[in-house]
């Protein structure tokens, strides 16, 4: 499996990392605009995303702009999607529902993120 995190804050960055050691190979991005630029790379070559895990509190553009561009980037190209995890430290039910029923993510994890939680979705999504 490939993965793409996507995190202002690096401590948060290697913790998921650490929760995908065996999983996944991983790449890193620090900003929305990194992220499109990694997804714009990897669109339509074998080695595209299985996950993407998806701050939504950054600075710049946010995560929901971002996975929104995401999703037209994938869209053009007919079938290709990553499952996205968006992450963050808000519990906001307003966050929650826009991300999963406006946003195109495929669930939803608040920090502090728990390992056993965040395998459980892996499986829950095939990713393990």
């Amino acid at each position: 499996m490939k993965a793409l995190v996507v995190d202002d804050v690096e401590m948060n960055r290697e913790l998921l990392a650490v929760f995908l050691e065996g999983y996944a190979s991983v790449l890193f991005a620090e900003s929305g605009e990194d992220a499109l630029k990694l997804v714009e790379d990897a669109l339509g070559t074998d080695a595209y995303f299985d996950l993407i895990c998806l701050d939504i509190y950054m600075p710049g553009m946010d995560g929901h702009e971002t996975l929104k561009k995401i999703r037209e980037m994938e869209g053009a190209l007919g079938g290709v999607r990553a499952t996205v995890f968006m992450v963050t430290g808000s519990s906001s039910p307003d966050d929650m529902f826009d991300a999963l029923m406006h946003g195109g993510c495929d669930d939803y994890l608040t920090k502090p993120l728990m390992h056993q939680s965040f395998i459980d979705l892996l499986s829950k999504h095939g990713l393990c």
